[in-house]
């Protein structure tokens, strides 16, 4: 593999992989074709269907009451045939659902999902703004609308900080590198069925790669720990809205935000709080700042203070 010396071999490498699972996931799923709309009336349908065609023929060239009388009954017969179809369609399906293969849930379960309604949204101030006509003018409002809300911390460097983060960097250890185990058990520990991020790899994806394709995907993580830089197509994340329970559904203050992140960058997480839990005991980190990591080095700090 390349060796990642800078910031931008790390950008590089981190695009390069996420294109190449890409690729693969693509070419590894099956093309559905698509369904061909086949006739597959009955035959007496399709001799209802003829008749009241040549009979609706015949009445748009004659306009008499008797031609318009045999294109009604024509109508009705193939209305009826249509209805008695129809039901003994559905009856055969019902009666084809059992419980032993769960087909008898399915459409229970399409069933008792509430359907929420794409009502346009606006901002209801006074006097209230307009209102959305679009998809783009929706995203737009809700783009404003969190960048009202959500305002950014004060990144300034603090001077103290910065001197004491530099002293503790020249007497702390070069950190140890991730292994195929440690990113094997958090790539096991993940939910298959999570929504990916942006970048559209899944969690199954990842778990079902070879040992060669683990080895790619823990290279540039321990390129990303030691130059301490992450690449920006880890820290993109997809935003959707969610309509909060109760509020009104045309507001747009209504709707709380949920960030789909990368799954690569869940696991980079991971793998980070585990190591950071681990060295816990070292007297570097005091129990103020440990406090935020896990409830179990919380508990060990309390007892350990207790006695």
């Amino acid at each position: 593999m390349q060796k990642l010396k800078t910031r931008e071999d790390i950008e590089v490498a981190t695009t390069k992989l996420i294109d190449i699972l890409q690729q693969a996931a693509t070419s590894a799923t099956p093309v559905k074709n698509s369904p061909r709309n086949v006739n597959n009336l009955p035959t007496h349908i399709k001799q209802l269907i003829a008749q009241k065609r040549r009979a609706r023929a015949r009445w748009q060239k004659t306009h008499t009451p008797e031609d318009r009388r045999l294109f009604n009954n024509a109508t009705n017969k193939l209305r009826g045939a249509l209805h008695e179809l129809n039901n003994a369609t559905f009856t055969a399906y019902i009666a084809s659902l059992k419980r032993e293969d769960r087909t008898i849930w399915r459409p229970i379960k399409s069933r008792k999902k509430r359907r929420t309604p794409l009502l346009p949204i606006r901002t209801n101030t006074r006097p209230p703004g307009p209102w959305t006509k679009s998809d783009t003018e929706g995203a737009t409002l809700f783009a404003n609308h969190l960048a009202e809300v959500y305002k950014p911390h004060d990144d300034t460097p603090d001077p103290e900080i910065l001197r004491k983060l530099a002293i503790h960097a020249q007497h702390t250890e070069k950190s140890r590198a991730f292994t195929i185990g440690e990113l094997k058990g958090v790539i096991k520990r993940l939910h298959p069925r999570k929504t990916p991020g942006p970048d559209l790899v899944t969690t199954l994806m990842l778990q079902k790669l070879p040992p060669e394709g683990l080895k790619a995907i823990l290279h540039p993580l321990n390129a990303i720990t030691r130059l301490e830089h992450w690449p920006k197509p880890l820290k993109q994340a997809k935003v959707i809205m969610i309509l909060k329970p109760g509020k009104n559904p045309t507001d747009v203050a209504s709707y709380r935000p949920i960030s789909l992140l990368p799954v690569i960058s869940k696991i980079l997480e991971k793998l980070l709080l585990q190591k950071t839990i681990k060295c816990n005991a070292s007297p570097v980190m005091d129990p103020v700042t440990s406090v935020w990591i896990s409830k179990a080095a919380l508990y060990n700090s309390s007892m350990s203070s207790a006695y």
